[in-house]
């Protein structure tokens, strides 16, 4: 005789307990510091800003892309140690909330990009670096506070 380990046959527990750890890691991530999307921010900033080297010197332009690449690959390696295994938006199966969530950042990223390349048309190339600074900053704070909200509405449907 097997003995029974407090296990259940009944499929719809199966598939909750399924449902609690395919959702895991898109939930159980502590909310980012607060410097985030400033520092994220100025990173773009600085990016386009570097773009002011691109025919007075190639060699800056080259050094500003080397430095702004390390620099946000060394926070993405320090923000993974911390947070552990990071969601990837594209891939895995994250719970609806969650991914109307990355469809609305998506649309949002594409409205930026468009908005900072129409400053830059019309206004050049610093007001563009100040434009990009805000609508980035202000385009991460609100995808955090809104994904912290699809993430305790998604605990909150799996408690």
């Amino acid at each position: 005789m097997v003995p029974d380990m407090e296990s259940s046959l009944d499929p719809s527990e199966h598939r909750r307990t399924l449902e609690v750890a395919e959702a895991a890691p898109y939930v159980g991530m502590p909310p980012s510091p607060w410097w985030v999307p400033p520092a994220f921010g100025g990173w773009f900033a600085a990016y386009l800003g570097s773009f002011a080297f691109w025919r007075e010197s190639e060699i800056l332009f080259i050094l500003a892309m080397v430095v702004l690449t390390g620099g946000v690959g060394a926070f993405l390696g320090w923000y993974s140690r911390r947070h552990g295994a990071l969601p990837v938006p594209g891939r895995g199966n994250p719970p609806p909330e969650i991914r109307g969530e990355y469809r609305r950042y998506a649309v949002g990223v594409l409205v930026i990009v468009g908005a900072v390349a129409a400053v830059w048309w019309w206004a050049g190339l610093l007001v563009a670096c100040l434009a990009a600074f805000v609508l980035v900053t202000a385009g991460l704070s609100l995808y955090q506070v809104r994904y912290e909200r699809a993430a305790a509405t998604v605990r909150e449907r799996l408690a």
